[in-house]
């Protein structure tokens, strides 16, 4: 997808290999490629592979590395994620090499299993601190999850986000209050994790502000729909254009959000 040590595809790998680490699972690394190129082509996608099963190679349960030869790149790499019965697929958000643009929204949206797009500023290593801005949305269960994995995996320290308005009624605020609450309970590690309530009208403009205090930012995906659209996915745009930590956005594709 890029070319070997490309800081784009080096936070895929490390951000996969601390997801599975987390849960214990098998990782596969995959490339997809053209059903027919040149020998350079295929050259190129070998040395990308090999150098990321080096970058994992610390993780002992890694599958290997393989290529998935298709005209097609989504249909190609469901088809690998239904055959591998994949839990998580971790795509990466720049678009390069067969995955232009488009390719990873719609790889994001029809896989059938969870989905985590790398994005933000470059830079993915050992965190030791991460804000996960919460709003209650279907994704935010998952976003949870990850940032609960990535603090195991990192002993790192997580401090939950939830921004209203300044003029936010008493209702709006105690249900604030237990969006923060059920995060922190699901993270399950109280030591290392905080609940905050900030008051902001610009609430893209805080988050990606807030963003540079950290070494990682996760977020709930965009939800679906033409008008929650308009409403959420707007601020999830703008903190993985503007933030300055590496983002992690979380889409559960279960039919029953978790």
């Amino acid at each position: 997808m890029l070319p070997p040590g490309a800081p784009a595809v080096s936070d895929q790998v490390g951000v996969a290999v601390t997801l599975a680490r987390a849960s214990d699972a098998a990782l596969s690394l995959v490339s997809p490629i053209g059903d027919v190129g040149t020998v350079e082509d295929v050259e190129s996608e070998a040395a990308l592979l090999e150098w990321a099963h080096d970058r994992a190679e610390e993780f002992p349960e890694a599958d290997g590395g393989d290529f998935v030869y298709t005209r097609d790149v989504v249909g190609g790499l469901l088809g690998t994620v239904r055959r591998t019965d994949a839990d998580t697929l971790v795509l990466p958000g720049t678009s390069s090499g067969r995955l232009r643009s488009g390719v990873t929204g719609r790889l994001a949206a029809a896989a059938d299993c969870d989905v985590v797009v790398v994005n933000g500023k470059p830079g993915y290593d050992e965190v030791a601190s991460m804000l996960l801005p919460v709003a209650g949305g279907p994704h935010t269960g998952l976003a949870t999850d990850v940032a609960r994995s990535v603090a195991e995996g990192c002993d790192a320290w997580v401090d939950v986000l939830h921004v209203l308005p300044e003029d936010a009624s008493e209702r709006r605020r105690e249900t604030a209050r237990n969006v923060l609450d059920r995060a922190h309970h699901r993270i399950g590690r109280p030591e290392t994790t905080t609940t905050w309530l900030l008051e902001a009208d610009d609430v893209a403009g805080t988050v990606v502000e807030q963003s540079r205090y950290y070494e990682l930012t996760v977020l709930g995906a965009p939800t679906k729909g033409r008008l929650r659209r308009l409403l959420h996915g707007s601020t999830n745009r703008s903190v993985r254009a503007g933030a300055q930590s590496v983002v992690l956005s979380a889409r559960n594709n279960d039919a029953t959000v978790r």
